[in-house]
C-alpha cells in the first residue's frame, strides 16, 4: 500500500511552484459563520452551533497539515498557509498562539484572520486561561502594571491581534453553549460573565449621562482604529445571557463598534448577528458618514427602521445590505426616522452603488413603518424604490417589501412582480409566509398560485433577466392533502424556468434566532400525514376509502384547492356574511370601539362574525 503514496507524493514533487500554491490554497480552512445557521445544497437549514463549525474548522485543518507533512518541500509552500487562518476555541488555543508569537515572530505576518470562540470574559474561561499560562510557562501571570487578573484573555487576545500587521478579518463568536472541556468540574455548566464586567456594563447602561466610548475598559484592549488593515469586523452575541441579553460582553463590543465607526477608516464589511445594531454611548440617532463601509449584513437583527435609515443615509458606497428582522417596528417609530426619510427613501439613495439586497422578516410583522393615510393601503407599504435601484443583480424580499402588509395577494400581483423587479436584476428570492394562525393554509396556498404565475411571467419577460428563481416556502404544502398537485405545480414551474435558462429552486424558510422559550409551539392540526388530513381515513362499506375521497385529491377546482380546511362549509353562516367590507363597516355602525385596521383584516381573514355576533 505504501507505493502509490510514494507515486502520488513524487508526482506532487514534480509540479512547479505555481501549481502547488493554489492546491494548498484550497485545503485552507475557511473562517467560521458569523450566523448559526447555514443552508444545505437540498434546501434545508442546518443550525451550525461554535462547536459544529469548530469541528468543521479542525477537519480541514488537519487535511492541510497532513499536506504539509508530505515532504519539506510541501510544508514551505503550506508553512505560511497553516497560520492563515486562526481559531481561538479555548485557553490553551489562546495561551499557545500568544507564545508561539513571542517565539516565532516569523508567522505574526502571515496571519489574515482570527476568529475567537473562547468566552474570554466568561468566569471559567478565566480561571483555565489562568492555569493554562501556569502550565505552559511555569509562572504566574503579572500582566500590564495596574491590570487586573479578571483581564488575562482581554490583554492575550490584544496583544495578539495587535501584533497581527495583516489582519484582515477578525470574528468575535462565543459560543451559546460550552464547548467541551474536560478540565472543568461541569463540562455542560454554561461559563457565565465575570460579576466584575456585568456590574461594569451595567453602569454603562443605568448611567444617567451618555459614557464616552473611548473611556471605557473595550477601547483600552480593542483598539480597532489602529488596525490599519482590518477590513473585516465580525461580532456573534450569543443568546443564553441571563438576566438580561443586553448585558452582554458581545452586546457592549457591538455599541463600541458602532460608536468607533467613523474612526475606522479602513473597515468595509460589518456584520452584526443578534444585536440591534444601537449605539449605546450616544443619544442622537444620527450617523455620521460612513463612505468606506461596503457590506453590512445583520442577522437575527432586533434593529427598527429609523437605526437602519441612519445606517443607509451614512453607509454611501453600500453595496451589500442584509437584514434579518427579530422584531416589528411598531408606529411610534415614525416619529423617529432621521430627517423624516423611510428606509424607502434611504434605499433610493443608494441606487448608484447597492448590488445585493436582502430584507427578511423572521417574525409577525413589517420592517417598514406605517402611514399617516386613512384607509392604510397595502400599496403604500412596501418598498417602491426596487425597480429604481439600477445596479442590483441579486435580491431577497419577503412579501411585505414587495407587494405590502396584507397577507392576501390580488389578481394581478403575479403580472405585477415583472413590474416591481429592477432590469439588472439577476438571482432573485421571494419569502413565501402568508396567512394568520386560523386562515393561513387557505390563504398561503392561493397565494402561491399566484405567486408560481408571477414567476411563470419572468420566465416569459426579456426584462430582467434573471439567473436564478427561489422561493423559500413552509415544507408542509408538500405533505398536506393536495401534495400531489403542489408538486406538480411546483415541478412544471421548474421546468419552464429550466427552458427560459433559469434556475429555479425551493427551500424552507428563513430560521430564527430567538430563545427555545419565545418560540411558539406548533399547532398540531396545521400538518396532514401524506394522504389526507386525518391520520385514520374514513373507511367505505368494504374497508377502503371511498373513491371520491382519491379523487378529490386530484380535483381541480380552485376553491377546494385554495380553502382546504378541516373546517366544514355553513350555509347558514355563508349567507350572513356581509358582501363586501363596506357592508361590513355599515352593520357595525359607528359606536364599534374598534380599528380600522383591526375591522380590515378581520373581514379579509374571515373572522367578521367575532364582531357582528
Amino acid at each position: 500500500m505504501a507505493a502509490p503514496a510514494q507515486n502520488f507524493t513524487a508526482s506532487l514533487e514534480r509540479l512547479p511552484n505555481e501549481l502547488l500554491q493554489p492546491i494548498a490554497e484550497a485545503l485552507v480552512p475557511q473562517p467560521p459563520l458569523t450566523t448559526r445557521f447555514a443552508l444545505r445544497p437540498v434546501g434545508t437549514w442546518a443550525s451550525q452551533e461554535a462547536k459544529d463549525q469548530r469541528a468543521a474548522w479542525h477537519l480541514a485543518h488537519r487535511e492541510l497539515l497532513a499536506f504539509a507533512q508530505t515532504s519539506h518541500r510541501m510544508l514551505a509552500v503550506a508553512r505560511p498557509l497553516l497560520w492563515r487562518n486562526i481559531l481561538i476555541y479555548n485557553e490553551k488555543a489562546l495561551v499557545s498562539l500568544y507564545l508561539r508569537m513571542i517565539k516565532h515572530p516569523e508567522i505574526k505576518p502571515w496571519i489574515r484572520r482570527i476568529t475567537c470562540m473562547a468566552n474570554i470574559t466568561g468566569t471559567s474561561m478565566i480561571m483555565g486561561i489562568h492555569r493554562e499560562w501556569s502550565r505552559q510557562t511555569g509562572v504566574r501571570w503579572q500582566g500590564q502594571p495596574g491590570a487586573s487578573p479578571a483581564s488575562i484573555g482581554l490583554e492575550l487576545l490584544m496583544i495578539i491581534t495587535w501584533h497581527a500587521p495583516n489582519l484582515r478579518d477578525l470574528l468575535f463568536a462565543f459560543p451559546d453553549h460550552p464547548l467541551p472541556n474536560q478540565e472543568l468540574q461541569d463540562p455542560t455548566a454554561n461559563d457565565v460573565l465575570l460579576p466584575a464586567f456585568r456590574a461594569t456594563i451595567l453602569s454603562y447602561m443605568n448611567s444617567p449621562e451618555p459614557v464616552n466610548h473611548r473611556q471605557t475598559f473595550v477601547a483600552r484592549y480593542f483598539p480597532f482604529h489602529q488596525m490599519r488593515n482590518l477590513s473585516s469586523l465580525r461580532i456573534y452575541c450569543h443568546r443564553d445571557e441571563q438576566p438580561s441579553r443586553d448585558a452582554s460582553f458581545p452586546q457592549l463590543l457591538s455599541h463600541y463598534t458602532i460608536a468607533c465607526l467613523p474612526d475606522l477608516k479602513h473597515l468595509k464589511t460589518l456584520e452584526l448577528c443578534c444585536s440591534s445594531a444601537s449605539n449605546l454611548f450616544y443619544e442622537d440617532i444620527t450617523i455620521p458618514p460612513l463612505p468606506q463601509i461596503q457590506q453590512l449584513r445583520l442577522y437575527g437583527s432586533r434593529i427598527h427602521e429609523p437605526r437602519l435609515v441612519a445606517l443607509c443615509l451614512a453607509c454611501t458606497n453600500l453595496q451589500d445590505l442584509l437584514v434579518h428582522f427579530e422584531e416589528s417596528t411598531t408606529d411610534d417609530d415614525r416619529d423617529l426616522l432621521p430627517e423624516g426619510k423611510t428606509l424607502d427613501v434611504a434605499l433610493t439613495g443608494l441606487s448608484d452603488s447597492l448590488r445585493s439586497l436582502e430584507l427578511v422578516a423572521l417574525s409577525e410583522g413589517h420592517y417598514l413603518t406605517r402611514g399617516r393615510e386613512r384607509p392604510r393601503k397595502p400599496e403604500n407599504h412596501r418598498l417602491k424604490c426596487i425597480p429604481h435601484l439600477g445596479r442590483l443583480e441579486s435580491l431577497t424580499l419577503d412579501y411585505r417589501g414587495v407587494f405590502g402588509t396584507l397577507g392576501i395577494l390580488e389578481e394581478d400581483d403575479g403580472e405585477r412582480l415583472c413590474q416591481l423587479l429592477p432590469p439588472s436584476l439577476r438571482d432573485f428570492t421571494l419569502v413565501c409566509e402568508w396567512g394568520t394562525a386560523k386562515d393561513w393554509k387557505q390563504s398561503y396556498l392561493a397565494n402561491l398560485d399566484m405567486i408560481l404565475h408571477g414567476v411563470a411571467c419572468l420566465c416569459a419577460t426579456q426584462s430582467p433577466k434573471l439567473s436564478s428563481i427561489s422561493l423559500a416556502i413552509h415544507s408542509w404544502p408538500a405533505k398536506s392533502r393536495f401534495h400531489r398537485r403542489f408538486n406538480r405545480e411546483v415541478e412544471e414551474t421548474r421546468l419552464r424556468c429550466l427552458r427560459a435558462g433559469i434556475t429555479f429552486r425551493t427551500f424552507d424558510l428563513f430560521p430564527s434566532y430567538q430563545d427555545e422559550d419565545d418560540v411558539e409551539p406548533l399547532d398540531e392540526g396545521d400538518f396532514e400525514d401524506e394522504d389526507g388530513g386525518d391520520i385514520l381515513p374514513e373507511m367505505g362499506d368494504g374497508g377502503f376509502e371511498e373513491e371520491t375521497e382519491l379523487e378529490l385529491e386530484e380535483e381541480d377546482e380552485a376553491s377546494e384547492y385554495y380553502f382546504s380546511g378541516d373546517e366544514e362549509e355553513d350555509p347558514e353562516r355563508e349567507a350572513r356574511r356581509p358582501p363586501t367590507f363596506a357592508a361590513f363597516m355599515q352593520q357595525l355602525g359607528e359606536d364599534h370601539g374598534h380599528s380600522f385596521d383591526e375591522l380590515f383584516y378581520a373581514y379579509h381573514e374571515d373572522r367578521w362574525d367575532e364582531y357582528l355576533f
